[in-house]
């Protein structure tokens, strides 16, 4: 269950780090600016471990495809380049129109192309995974030591000298993540018998430390492939410790589960909660409560739930094809059913 719950929790971080950052931050008053700044700085602070996580994750669910012929994992790198293309001209046309929520759009038809060669908006983790999958797969022969020390490496050296966009700078970033999940699925499922007592309260800390110290020093970007190395193995453990909790486990394995219509439908759900929410009332204490700690996760909980439910609403209307490569129908061979089609985890 551990896999789907830290899919779960990666989710909800996204939808945090989003309606913090780009709702939440211009709500709060003048003389709270101290709290938006923490919230600001808390989803900073987990940013080495969000989208690291989540990658490793899916490389995990792609590990057994890497070794199949290529007519046989298609839609593992159709269907999530399917789906960006499909969500990038949707959002494309919604936030055309829709100004003033602070992301990164395409602003004409050159940059959609550019686009669609080296995303640049909000979908680039659909654009990565059709990616990274091509690369794993040519990557499978060389020696696993080798392939992510070159990976690391490129990651060290997109931090260091970044692109202009920083959703391609991710996408450059992350691969070695993905390449982590998918070479050594091994590694990652023996981390159930680790001894989480010790060793996941001394990742904790040394997270802790070793943040605050790069925070201090003004390290060089680079220096954030370090906490990855710390946090993610940590937040592994910690994610297998919560799957042993089923109060909580049961929901956000199932969240994790869903992951994919939250990625794509929370900006535009977020947006509407931008132009319905204007401002936040910290003149009473239950304001001042909301405003101070309760706001940016009631709506993250709200974003997520509304998506959830259009979600339900757009498959009850026959429109499934805006979350799953249609799939052609395959006529069976004579004394056999047909092979059933790859599931892509997004």
């Amino acid at each position: 269950m551990w896999p789907d719950l830290a899919k779960g929790l990666c989710i909800l971080l996204v939808v945090l780090h989003h309606a913090t950052t780009k709702h939440y931050a211009g709500l709060v008053p003048a003389e709270l600016a101290v709290v938006g700044d923490a919230w600001v700085g808390f989803s900073h602070l987990v940013k080495p471990i969000r989208m690291p996580l989540f990658f490793l994750i899916s490389g995990l669910f792609a590990s057994g495809a890497l070794h199949r012929p290529w007519r046989r994992v298609v839609r593992r790198v159709a269907g999530p380049y399917y789906l960006y293309v499909v969500w990038l001209l949707l959002l494309g046309v919604a936030f055309s129109v829709e100004r003033s929520l602070p992301m990164n759009r395409t602003q004409d038809l050159g940059e959609l192309a550019l686009d669609l060669v080296f995303a640049s908006t909000g979908l680039w983790f659909l654009y990565a995974l059709a990616v990274y999958f091509v690369l794993a797969k040519l990557l499978v022969r060389v020696r696993t030591t080798t392939v992510l020390a070159g990976a690391a490496a490129g990651s060290a050296l997109a931090l260091a000298v970044p692109p202009e966009e920083v959703n391609r700078m991710s996408v450059l970033v992350n691969f070695v993540f993905f390449l982590a999940g998918s070479r050594r699925p091994d590694l990652l499922r023996a981390s159930a018998g680790f001894d989480r007592r010790r060793l996941l309260p001394a990742l904790g800390v040394a997270y802790a430390v070793l943040a605050a110290l790069l925070a201090a020093t003004g390290a060089p970007r680079p220096w954030d492939l370090l906490l990855s190395a710390v946090g993610v193995p940590a937040a592994v453990l910690g994610s297998v410790a919560l799957s042993r909790r089923p109060a909580v486990a049961g929901p956000l394995a199932w969240l994790g589960r869903r992951t994919l219509p939250v990625y794509v439908l929370h900006m535009p759900v977020l947006a509407l909660v931008h132009h319905t929410v204007t401002t936040l009332d910290a003149e009473t204490v239950p304001g001042l409560l909301m405003a101070v700690a309760g706001y940016p996760l009631l709506v993250t909980a709200l974003v997520a739930a509304a998506c959830l439910g259009l979600h339900a609403v757009l498959l009850r209307a026959r429109m499934g094809f805006l979350f799953e490569l249609p799939h052609r129908p395959r006529v069976e061979a004579a004394g056999g059913s047909a092979s059933g089609r790859d599931v892509v985890h997004v």
